[in-house]
């Protein structure tokens, strides 16, 4: 199965970099969209809210603050101003980053 790999930064640092992931759920202003291997290359702003996105390891939720959404070459990037991880409904788990 072809994969995807994800980095995300803010200005405090890198929050995850070249992890593999199966696809990934982001809110963009053009709306929501689910991200898979192979998908055609992007750019997009992101909403303030809730990115999703699947590994080896299960599911992972995070809040961004606005920010910036490229996919190109099996690679999704994503800058924000802030972050910080969230539970399936949304409630705060982690620090602010």
């Amino acid at each position: 199965m072809n994969r995807l790999k994800l980095k995300v930064i803010t200005p405090n640092g890198v929050y995850v970099d070249g992890i593999e992931i199966d696809n990934i759920n982001v809110q963009t202003s053009a709306g929501d969209m689910t991200i898979y291997a192979r998908h055609a290359s992007i750019v997009s702003t992101l909403k303030v809210g809730q990115i999703k996105y699947v590994n080896e390891q299960g599911v992972k939720y995070v809040h961004v603050h606005r920010g910036i959404l490229k996919v190109s070459h099996n690679e999704v990037k994503i800058l924000t101003q802030w972050l910080y991880e969230v539970d399936e409904n949304g409630k705060k788990t982690g620090p602010r980053r």
